[in-house]
């Protein structure tokens, strides 16, 4: 237990000197050594956010506009997610992500099967808004799709096309398998097209 905090003490103090090269960190971020980041001036964190253990920040300029990682107050990213940004991607306030999880607004171009994919560059996908409030479980990725405010996706998920506000989703490709009724305030199971079931 003394070994992690003596850890967590050092990451506070060792990005609180970085802190001049983010581009904005609030009060009382916890950015958890070690961990790589690449493009620190193209992220911002609000106030107490944490970034665990061995997370992967990649924000690339690629496009004429800057890129930008924002990462809400209170938003707490669990270890060894990896992140890659050309473009935008954004978590809302008091979103919550277990371990490993993937997120990019971006993939590989494979177009040309004769050329090595590496040499191939990025292809562009949709910006990427996670709202506040949602849980986002282990192993999820997130690929160039936005995910509404309190939801919860499901582990070893795969998001790639939009998920509305107050949803749970599951799978791989995701779909949503419940949604919350305002009225009768309970989650209720949807079908394979996200219709509510009537019980």
């Amino acid at each position: 237990m003394l070994h992690f905090r003596i850890r967590d003490f050092v990451s506070i103090l060792l990005y609180r000197l970085l802190a001049p090269f983010f581009g904005r960190l609030g009060k009382g971020v916890r950015i958890v050594w070690p961990l790589r980041i690449f493009g620190a001036k193209f992220c911002e964190f609000g106030d107490g956010a944490v970034l665990q253990y061995g997370a992967y920040l990649a924000v690339l300029k690629e496009h004429e506009d800057p890129p930008l990682l924002r990462i809400g107050a209170r938003t707490m990213i669990g270890n060894h997610s990896h992140i890659v940004v050309t473009k935008r991607v954004e978590f809302g306030e008091g979103v919550l992500t277990a371990d490993r999880l993937f997120v990019s607004d971006n993939g590989h171009e494979f177009a040309d099967p004769a050329v090595p994919i590496l040499d191939q560059g990025l292809r562009q996908l949709a910006e990427v808004h996670i709202g506040d409030g949602s849980w986002i479980g282990e192993n999820v990725c997130i690929s160039g799709a936005s995910i509404g405010r309190n939801c919860v996706i499901a582990s070893n998920s795969v998001v790639t096309r939009d998920i509305p506000d107050l949803c749970v989703a599951a799978g791989a490709p995701a779909r949503i398998v419940k949604r919350y009724c305002q009225t009768r305030k309970a989650w209720r199971r949807t079908d394979a097209d996200g219709v509510v079931i009537e019980e």
